[in-house]
This record gives structure tokens, C-alpha cells and sequence, in this order.
């Protein structure tokens, strides 16, 4: 196999290795975002209670 063609596929290689890790990173901060939204919603809704117990 000559080197040109081998630094191709190496490179191919590198390349589709690259592809697959920033998707993770993608996916995973889009997974976090929405972790994060349910968090604060239900420690609004938790505060929002604890005020109305306050109030009684």
C-alpha cells in the first residue's frame, strides 16, 4: 500500500473518531440541559409550597 493512501485511511479513521466524540459531547450537553430544566422546575413547584404553607 503506498503512504499516501495509508495517511488517507488513517486520517478517515481519525476523522470518524473525532465525528463520534463531539456527537457524545453533543447529545450529552443536550441531555444535561434538559436534566437541568426538570431540576429547576421542581424546585420552583418545591419553594411554591413551602410559600403557601408559610401564608396559612
Amino acid at each position: 500500500m503506498e503512504f499516501s493512501a495509508m495517511l488517507g485511511s488513517i486520517g478517515l479513521c481519525v476523522g470518524a473518531i473525532v465525528a463520534a466524540a463531539v456527537i457524545y459531547f453533543v447529545v450529552t450537553a443536550i441531555k444535561g440541559k434538559r436534566v437541568e430544566r426538570k431540576e429547576r422546575a421542581m424546585l420552583k413547584q418545591h419553594r411554591d409550597q413551602q410559600g403557601k404553607r408559610a401564608q396559612r
